[in-house]
């Protein structure tokens, strides 16, 4: 029964780009066909856009791995037909890894996947020749989940969840040190500060796509102010998003937008009917 219910994710393109998140009503999404029935990808980021193609760097997992655990999968998508068209596996330690954000730094390309069971965080150099990343070094020594590096609120800083799935920490650069030293945290009554994405500046604003499990994991994504109270950074409460189409799909909890295209994750089932009914059983079984 567990494997006929297990969840899936769906990437997606955002229809109108970054604008339409923050306009009036839902937003519309061009789902990306997956060939590929053995095997789904989530935690998006956007690796390159040409005319014809955008490529992708997400999180891989193989439903006949048997350690069932993320990889780094680079992805062709056509534009035309929304269809991977090819894809191949670019960093595979043995351990889970997801969420690849991506950095871009004086003409290099690099890139820092979570990877908890290493109990750090490490930088990779991405050769986009080759497609082949390059171990730098350990940038954090704590398991951070879902990390993302920003220089938006005026220095470097590392946004990731330590510990907590659902509170945000802070972590500043140490020069001394060459790594990220946690300096703070910003609790959330709710469950909704763990990050979904890489932070953005828009009309004025700085923005984090936040994760909402409030009810369930991955069900929406939260577009949080970043701020400064009393020097130190905190978010915001601001726009929650959702699928738009809520019956097919239960939740997002990736985005993230490069050169003019936003990229989300959507989450659904592996077996629709089967997860309908299970949940029904459940219901029953939980008021007798």
């Amino acid at each position: 029964m567990s494997k006929l219910i297990k969840k899936k994710w769906d990437i997606a393109f955002v229809k109108g780009g970054i604008d339409a998140l923050f306009a009036d009503g839902p937003f519309q999404v061009d789902i990306v066909k997956n060939p590929y029935t053995d095997r789904w990808f989530a935690d998006p980021f956007i690796l390159d856009v040409t005319d014809d193609k955008i490529i992708v760097l997400a999180e891989e997992l193989h439903f006949a791995n048997p350690k069932a655990y993320g990889r780094i999968a680079r992805l062709v998508v056509d534009r035309a037909s929304m269809c991977i068209e090819k894809f191949d596996i670019v960093l595979d330690t043995g351990t889970h890894l997801s969420f690849p954000n991506i950095l871009r730094e004086n003409g290099k390309v690099y890139i820092y996947p979570e990877n908890c069971h290493e109990g750090k965080l490490n930088l990779y150099e991405y050769d986009v020749q080759r497609d082949v990343p390059t171990f730098v070094q350990s940038i954090c020594d704590d398991a951070v989940w879902d990390a993302s590096i920003t220089d938006l609120m005026g220095h470097r800083q590392l946004l990731g969840s330590y510990q907590d799935d659902f509170h945000l920490d802070i972590y500043d650069w140490d020069e001394q040190a060459n790594k990220f030293v946690r300096s703070h945290s910003d609790f959330s009554t709710q469950a909704d500060n763990r990050l979904a994405g890489q932070p953005f500046a828009y009309q004025g604003d700085i923005y984090c796509p936040t994760q909402d499990c409030t009810t369930t994991y991955g069900g929406g994504v939260c577009l949080k102010k970043m701020v400064l109270d009393e020097g130190k950074l905190a978010l915001r409460p601001g726009k929650t998003l959702f699928p738009p189409n809520r019956r097919k799909y239960e939740g997002m909890h990736t985005l993230n937008q490069y050169k003019g295209q936003v990229v989300v994750d959507l989450k659904s089932w592996r077996n629709p009917l089967v997860h309908t009914l299970y949940k029904a059983y459940r219901s029953v079984v939980k008021k007798k």
